[in-house]
């Protein structure tokens, strides 16, 4: 009975150190989820990994500049739920992407929907 409560807070520190960063997940706290933005893109990456799929586009502005952006949304497992694979985009695809914006104007967006050129909609919506 003696060493219990020693080795009792050693197993609960373990235990804290282990799980501190699950704790650490920011959400969705960088983007503004009360708008929604359109983005005539075509895609450059598809990342289909954890934490967060991650979709790098350009979009073309009214000058004619090609400006670099980024999308993420959740997880891939969340994400198969709802019609996503790892092949659902590619290199080159022309998307309309529709996204929460960012709240401070950086180009990291959070993903809701792509629509494709053929008029197909994959949403990111149903998986939360």
């Amino acid at each position: 009975m003696k060493g219990m409560l020693p080795r009792f807070f050693a197993v609960l520190f373990g235990f804290f150190m282990v799980s501190a960063p699950l704790f650490a997940h920011h959400g969705n706290s960088a983007y503004d989820m009360s708008k929604t933005t359109s983005y005539k893109a075509t895609v450059t990456k598809f990342e289909y990994s954890n934490p967060h799929t991650q979709v790098w586009f350009d979009v073309t502005d009214d000058k004619g500049n090609v400006e670099h952006w980024v999308a993420e949304t959740t997880n891939p497992g969340m994400l198969n739920r709802v019609g996503w694979t790892r092949d659902t985009l590619k290199a080159g695809d022309q998307v309309t992407l529709i996204a929460n914006p960012n709240k401070v104007g950086a180009r990291v967006v959070f993903l809701e929907k792509v629509v494709f050129s053929d008029g197909k909609e994959l949403t990111t919506a149903k998986a939360f």
